[in-house]
């Protein structure tokens, strides 16, 4: 049985963390689908130790969640390893360190991806962390800052601390900081370490868009799971495929029109609960590009969704695309 410490998985997809998308309404589809654990969006250090920054819903998780890791992400150590308490407090089951985000607002305040450059520095967020929360803490990094020699053994280095201080467990993202998203994942570097190091537990991730090809990539690297980010955007069915798969089962079925209108509707209904209005809207349209993706008719949907900024007008186009009988 997969666990990332204390932590019990049933099966070895997890959602991955993405800012601005892994909100409370995105996980709980995910866990209805079978997904086992989920992240938090990447959550800033700092913010947690405001306290009225803190009392917004946003940082909070909820009782039907659980097990649930909180990602936090900063440039002191130290002030990592107060976060990691304060969102533990909160209730998060697991406490997983950013060191892989390429964003450039966060690169530029040394942050995220570009500690990969200080292994000494992660080192001992890491071990500050560990000795501050009585939950698993695991790590995100990704395969180099770039594709140097110097970035290459910063890696590795980084691997050993984290093989040699006990991490729970490591997801791994198959490119270079630099790369961003740009270019394919190199998953043969996710297969190297797990060689290596093949006591620790090892999350990949990197282009997994369709059930197929995650479990080719677990197969093939052989590592223990995997983290899908972008595929799981307006796409909770990938979960219930890959289990579907892993356990020897044909894919199931394609949601139906009707039942893809039904799953867009109730999620577009929670995020209208936390950000009500044309906010909502504006915020769902970038759900509704992965939803459109199992549309037959996805270019001349698309244009129609983007104009529209009335809720009520929108769930009306839902209804209209997806040939669902509703009234609202």
């Amino acid at each position: 049985m997969l666990k990332i410490g204390s932590i019990q998985l049933e099966n070895p997809f997890l959602q991955a963390a993405l800012s601005g998308y892994t909100d409370y309404p995105m996980r709980i589809l995910a866990r209805r689908f079978g997904c086992p654990l989920t992240f938090t969006g990447v959550m800033l250090d700092r913010i947690s130790l405001h306290p009225k920054a803190i009392k917004q819903s946003k940082f909070h998780c909820r009782d039907d969640e659980h097990p649930i890791a909180a990602q936090i992400f900063g440039d002191d150590p130290k002030v990592i390893a107060q976060s990691a308490v304060a969102f533990r407090q909160l209730g998060y089951d697991i406490i997983d360190l950013n060191f892989a985000c390429p964003v450039p607002k966060v690169l530029r305040r040394e942050r995220g991806g570009w500690l990969l450059r200080k292994p000494d520095l992660i080192r001992e967020a890491f071990q500050r962390t560990r000795d501050a929360v009585d939950c698993p803490v695991m790590m995100k990094l990704r395969i180099g800052f770039d594709n140097g020699d110097a970035a290459k053994e910063d890696f590795w280095q980084i691997i050993e601390n984290a093989s040699a201080d006990g991490v729970d467990a490591l997801g791994i993202h198959g490119r270079t900081v630099e790369q961003k998203y740009k270019g394919k994942a190199d998953w043969s570097v996710l297969t190297e370490v797990k060689k290596k190091f093949p006591h620790l537990t090892i999350f990949g991730s990197g282009d997994l868009m369709d059930a197929n090809t995650v479990m080719q990539r677990l197969r093939e690297s052989g590592v223990d799971g995997v983290l899908i980010a972008r595929g799981a955007v307006g796409n909770p069915w990938i979960f219930s495929e890959c289990i579907a798969l892993w356990q020897s089962q044909p894919l199931p079925e394609p949601p139906s029109l009707a039942q893809q209108a039904q799953i867009m509707l109730e999620h577009f209904e929670m995020i209208q609960k936390q950000r009500p209005g044309r906010r909502g809207v504006s915020f769902f349209r970038k759900f509704m590009i992965g939803y459109l993706r199992r549309h037959p008719q996805r270019k001349k949907a698309l244009p129609d969704f983007m104009k529209v900024k009335d809720p009520l007008l929108f769930k009306q186009l839902i209804a209209s695309w997806y040939d669902v009988k509703t009234s609202f």
